[in-house]
């Protein structure tokens, strides 16, 4: 099951799971788990257009900002940021900077949460999870203990 997804035009980490309550976990919004992408746009970004980026602004969805906004270098016509939300709406990284009339020219998500995208991994190539990170992300979820592998026992009430 995929956690997530990527449109047509967006590379970078995608994350699958054999556990339809984790990667319900790792979606759902409750958990603030962030989501960070390099963005190359095409042209130079206004200052007034960053700040709006930061500030918030309204999408036919729903208000979205930024939780972080960085530069990331390049030069002539195509700069690098690297912006992180919260939130995975369809398309949402692209109709944001649609919004304030800059283009993107290219997309990549780098980091879900825990997961950053090793820069060692080419395009189409596969990372597994040892048994052991596994059992590591249940237990930090409150899904598992990473000794036993069973849900943790909550406490009874007084």
């Amino acid at each position: 099951m995929a956690v997530g997804r990527l449109d047509f035009n967006t590379s970078g980490l995608l994350l699958l799971s054999t556990s339809g309550d984790l990667a319900n976990r790792l979606m759902h919004p409750r958990y603030q788990l962030v989501r960070e992408y390099a963005v190359r746009i095409l042209g130079d970004l206004p200052d007034d257009a960053r700040r709006r980026l930061l500030d918030g602004i309204e999408l036919d969805d729903g208000p979205a900002k930024f939780a972080s906004f960085q530069e990331a270098g390049g030069e002539g016509a195509n700069r690098w940021y690297r912006v992180s939300l919260f939130e995975g709406r369809n398309r949402e990284v692209r109709r944001m900077f649609e919004a304030v009339g800059v283009v993107v020219s290219r997309l990549m998500r780098v980091r879900f949460g825990p997961f950053v995208l090793p820069p060692s991994l080419k395009r189409g190539q596969v990372y597994e999870l040892p048994e052991a990170e596994v059992k590591k992300l249940l237990a930090d979820f409150g899904m598992a203990t990473a000794e036993s592998g069973r849900p943790p026992r909550r406490p009874r009430p007084a």
